[in-house]
């Protein structure tokens, strides 16, 4: 086994809970990271600290295990495979078939995702601790999903940083097409999972879709960044007299078309936008009830969400409400995102009033020490 020495005084972090020791952290290493990843982590003065996965060309080097010297072997693994799928039937709703069964660090398996998609699991492995490890993961999780077919989808742009390549393929059963059924507390949609983004679903979205059918009826809506729709079609369910869906992909767009063909949507209910976002709010004049915002990750974080967010309230009738969305990074906070949103109001001299927070779903937990497994950020608002 790997012995990792930290520099004097880095221990702290770990001790209180943090699944991550950056490489800065880090005094010398023992034994020869070329040929196993497993690691003993010690102090400055040579005191047990963790067990960990090593990746010597990764920023985050060491990516804890355990604070234990419990021996970590294939039983290791299985029992919090175990523990996690534990969880999720305790929580789930019966008429939900797609959720993360193993969502990384928040399940105690950092490095590891995976998502249920009704008789099918996807997984994503991202570093090359899980990489070495993966016919085993694939032998625990098959023994309790015997009747399910486990596909790849390892082809995240964050593996190119931990020194993989992308990998993508069927590891166990077989796929008979991209397009797999699923229920989402009743609620029938199409997930593409060769291609889709994440893992084919915004599955982190659940109880957001929820809240978005909640506060529907009887209003017009404008979905943007709307993906394959699922927004729209809660919010039609939940009674919207109509909806503009706004969307520049053109394979989110197909999928739409088969999701509003499955429920049956008549056409002059539900339109639905090929074009740019921004484009679209600087060309619109329409003006709507409830206003539905889910960029992805900008680069200038702050100011493209502000610019986003002015032009969507532009397109909230007065009294309406705005779902404003955006990822959490380690340059930008649920903080930065009420800031974007209080900045925006004010310079279109509007009264703004948050009514609640938006966060994401139960089966993306995330350990209180670590932060960082905070994805999604979300408000609703109120304006005047």
């Amino acid at each position: 086994m790997l012995i990792v020495r930290l520099k004097p005084r880095k221990e702290s972090p770990v001790l209180g809970g943090h699944p991550w020791i950056y490489s800065g952290a880090i005094d010398k290493v023992q034994g020869s990271p070329d040929e196993e990843r497993l690691c003993r982590v010690i102090d400055a003065k040579g005191h047990f600290i963790c067990q960990g996965l090593y990746n010597p060309i990764s920023q985050i080097a060491v990516r804890v295990l355990t604070l234990g010297k419990e021996t970590v072997d294939r039983s290791f693994y299985a029992a919090r495979i175990r523990s996690a799928v534990e969880m999720r039937r305790r929580i789930m709703d019966p008429e939900t078939s797609c959720y993360r069964l193993i969502n990384s660090e928040g399940d105690l398996l950092p490095g590891l995702v995976v998502d249920l998609y009704h008789d099918v699991l996807v997984m994503q492995i991202a570093t090359p601790g899980m990489e070495e490890l993966k016919a085993d993961l694939t032998e625990i999780l098959s023994s309790l999903f015997p009747s399910h077919t486990i596909f790849e989808r390892s082809n995240m742009r964050t593996r190119g940083s931990e020194g993989l390549r992308p990998s993508s393929g069927v590891l166990h059963g077989q796929v008979e097409g991209a397009d797999i059924g699923v229920s989402e507390r009743g609620t029938p949609f199409l997930v593409d999972i060769f291609t889709g983004d994440r893992t084919g679903f915004y599955l982190e979205l659940r109880d957001i879709r929820q809240r978005v059918m909640s506060y529907a009826r009887d209003k017009e809506v404008l979905d943007l960044f709307c993906y394959t729709g699922a927004f729209s079609i809660c919010a039609l369910k939940g009674g919207a007299r109509s909806v503009v869906s706004v969307e520049s992909s053109s394979p989110a767009q197909a999928l739409l078309k088969k999701n509003m063909e499955l429920h049956k949507i008549k056409p002059f209910v539900w339109r639905h936008i090929k074009e740019d976002v921004f484009r679209f709010l600087s060309d619109d004049r329409g003006s709507y009830d409830l206003v539905l915002c889910d960029p992805p990750a900008f680069n200038k974080e702050l100011d493209e969400h502000l610019k986003v967010l002015g032009l969507a309230m532009t397109r909230v009738k007065p009294g309406g409400l705005l779902f404003s969305l955006a990822p959490v990074t380690s340059q930008f906070s649920p903080t930065d995102l009420v800031r974007a949103i209080s900045r925006a109001a004010q310079n279109l001299s509007r009264k703004a009033r948050i009514l609640e927070p938006l966060a994401q779903s139960a089966d993306f937990p995330f350990l209180p020490s670590h932060p960082q497994g905070m994805q999604l950020a979300g408000f609703v608002t109120y304006l005047e």
